[in-house]
């Protein structure tokens, strides 16, 4: 994915927590201003979540069922984020996630009084590593910062940033990008209009 080298998402790396790190790239595995799908064949998902110590890539191999539900949780997860920007969530992609929520054997899994986690059933393979995620969501509703993960509110964009600012209200992945297209095109139609 192109953008990862941007000075914006170097900056958003030195702020943003390592759980919610992971559900952000997990979002953004597909760019859809390039049309660029990082999950074409169910080895990119296996090398996706194996690179990031989530499947131990010699034993566990996913498959085009693993491929398919990996990209619901990931739009359901995006449809959960526009609405931390304000938008609307999309009912048939939130519908699919509780779908695919629900039929994935995981568990929690109390580490302590006042600490719990959700786990795989099995812990392996790609339903084990979807289950990492879901816990990276949870770490990250616990630590304060889930409502900071957003989607960029450029319709041909949605990809998903932290919000660093400091009264929540940033609305584009990158002013310079997406803000500046914007912006551009709220002020043509002014003029023309005019």
């Amino acid at each position: 994915m192109g953008r990862q080298t941007d000075l914006a998402f170097q900056r958003e790396d030195e702020v943003i927590p390592a759980p919610l790190r992971l559900v952000r790239d997990f979002v953004n595995t597909v760019e859809y201003q390039e049309d660029d799908e990082g999950w074409e064949q169910p080895s990119d998902l296996e090398a996706w979540l194996a690179g990031r110590g989530l499947l131990d890539d010699h034993h566990a191999h996913a498959n085009g069922g693993d491929l398919a539900l990996a990209k619901i949780v990931r739009e359901g997860l995006r449809s959960v984020l526009a609405t931390h920007a304000g938008h609307e969530a999309d009912p048939n992609a939130l519908r699919k996630l509780d779908d695919a929520v629900a039929a994935l054997p995981i568990r929690v899994s109390f580490a302590g009084p006042s600490m719990f986690a959700i786990t795989s059933d099995d812990g392996a393979g790609v339903p084990g590593a979807l289950a990492n995620v879901l816990d990276a969501v949870r770490a990250s509703r616990e630590d304060g910062t889930w409502q900071r993960l957003k989607v960029c509110d450029r319709v041909t964009c949605r990809w998903a940033y932290y919000d660093y600012s400091k009264n929540r209200s940033s609305r584009w992945c990158t002013m310079a990008g997406c803000g500046n297209a914007i912006k551009m095109q709220k002020a043509h139609a002014r003029r023309a209009s005019a």
